[in-house]
């Protein structure tokens, strides 16, 4: 059986959850340093809100693989902000629909900008076209693990 070290030291799912929570708090330090009072789950929303406004509670919590409770504690919070609305469904009164607030929308260029920025600071060094083969790879990686089983 392998120790510690030798697993870890092969195994990509290791690496990636360690890059993967590197990279968040860098964002996260990012915005706190920048003023922006965001977390890095309120932000993957609003990144499904600014693309397509006035969604399901369900729809957002697909679209980030977060479970709906979840969502409805983020979406709470980011209602507390102001930052989103919730409103029911005109054909569906058991559906509420999340809209973006004037004060949610006008966060998407600074946000935006610190997202590049944590991009940018992430792939520092890195060559273009190893960048090229590793999204690539990860992207089979989503591909075989959203597979049915």
């Amino acid at each position: 059986m392998p120790t510690f070290q030798e697993y870890t030291a092969k195994s990509f799912g290791f690496h990636l959850n360690k890059a993967a929570r590197l990279i968040s708090g860098r964002l996260s330090h990012n915005f706190k340093s920048n003023n922006f009072d965001v977390t890095i789950e309120q932000w993957r929303l609003l990144l499904y809100l600014w693309r397509e406004d006035g969604q399901t509670q369900n729809s957002l919590a697909l679209s980030s693989n977060k479970d709906e409770p979840s969502v409805s504690r983020i979406i709470n919070t980011m209602e507390k902000h102001n930052l989103v609305v919730r409103t029911r469904h005109p054909h569906d009164r058991r559906t509420n629909l999340i809209y973006l607030t004037e004060t949610g929308r006008n966060l998407k260029d600074g946000l935006m900008a610190m997202g590049d920025k944590t991009n940018k600071e992430t792939t520092q060094g890195v060559d273009p076209e190893d960048l090229v083969i590793c999204i690539k790879v990860l992207q089979k990686v989503i591909d075989n693990l959203s597979a049915p089983n």
